[in-house]
């Protein structure tokens, strides 16, 4: 995925929303943690939500490019839900 500042709104993902798909559940664990940016980088490497939960720091690193953002989903990932 190309390094852009370019502001990803999940509303506009091409997904069909079932509530107990795989993909369903990491786009609303990421929306109640805010980090819906890291959510193109994610899919593009083929994370699901099961897959969440044993990236490794490489991982992450690899998988999303941009630093802030990638910043932000180490620190926020395993946070309780606001």
């Amino acid at each position: 995925m190309e390094n852009t500042t370019e502001i990803f709104d999940i509303e506009d993902a091409d997904i069909d929303f079932d509530p107990s798909s795989d993909e369903s559940k990491l786009i609303t664990f990421l929306e109640e943690r805010g980090l819906s940016s890291s959510y193109p980088y994610l899919k593009k490497s083929q994370v699901t939500f099961e897959s969440l939960e044993y990236l490794t720091e490489d991982d992450i690193k690899e998988v999303i490019t941009p630093v802030g953002i990638r910043a932000l989903f180490r620190a926020k990932r395993f946070e309780s839900a606001s």
